[in-house]
């Protein structure tokens, strides 16, 4: 396929094809999680572009090139998950969440700012902030830098009910995704929520730490198939205007009713 012109909306035909197509290559996904063992077997050949962990000691922020390892196992779970669905994908882990899966929101932003200052285009954040209004802004800053460069921010919404808000699910630039039993190639989109994407989340064997093997259910580990989407997507059509992505993926994803 030649490349689309950048200002255009892609024939529909040829962006389905590209969305089941493409293989990733020559795109950048960010993953905003845990970290990722590389070493193991279900990440076979995996070399990083970047291996950032961000941490603070309470008063500054700590920014550490190579550190390596996964704290918890969900980072290299969804890493595998992006990585099988996108094969020619390049991939960076950006470290956040510590080893009870937690972290604060402006290590997360600083994660997110460093993956948009080395040119990622998609940004995976398999995780959500529940709490009291003032960390809307929090999010909000990384979230609106985000969709003005024309980065693709995929967040998972909450595991108990999509309907409540959590950030950056919750806000209407971001590509935020709901786990559902379905197909892993599947993707589905519900009109008029803040929260429409729908992929697989349910029953999903996943790696984690020292070489296991787990099944897993949540959002988390649908957003990595959304992400990957997106990378197969823009591999196809590298001249895709990025502001049509999230529009065009309402095209071709099915209808969800319920």
């Amino acid at each position: 396929m030649g490349p689309e012109p950048s200002n255009s909306w892609p024939d529909l035909g040829r962006a389905r094809a590209a969305h089941a197509g493409g293989d990733g290559g020559g795109v950048k996904v960010a993953i905003i999680d845990s970290g990722i063992e590389v070493g193991h077997p279900a990440l076979a050949g995996l070399t990083l572009a970047d291996d950032v962990t961000v941490s603070c000691d309470g008063v500054n922020l700590r920014i550490e090139e190579g550190a390596g390892g996964d704290v918890y196992g969900h980072g290299t779970a969804i890493a595998s998950l992006l990585r099988r669905a996108a094969p020619g994908v390049t991939l960076g882990s950006f470290r956040a969440l510590d080893s009870s899966n937690h972290a604060r929101s402006f290590v997360i932003a600083e994660c997110v700012n460093q993956a948009i200052n080395r040119g990622y285009e998609v940004i995976n954040c398999s995780f959500g902030c529940r709490g009291l209004p003032r960390y809307v802004m929090d999010y909000k800053e990384w979230v609106d830098r985000a969709y003005l460069e024309g980065v693709q921010i995929v967040a998972a919404c909450s595991n108990l009910d999509a309907g409540i808000r959590e950030w950056p699910a919750y806000f209407p630039s971001v590509i935020s995704v709901r786990g559902i039993d379905c197909p892993e190639d599947a993707l589905y989109h519900s009109p008029r929520r803040l929260v429409s994407f729908l992929a697989k989340g349910e029953r999903v064997e996943v790696p984690w730490l020292h070489g296991a093997t787990k099944i897993e259910t949540g959002s988390s580990y649908a957003a990595p198939l959304v992400s990957a989407g997106i990378a197969r997507l823009v591999s196809a059509l590298p001249g895709l205007n990025r502001a049509a992505i999230k529009p065009l993926l309402t095209e071709l994803a099915m209808p969800w009713t319920e």
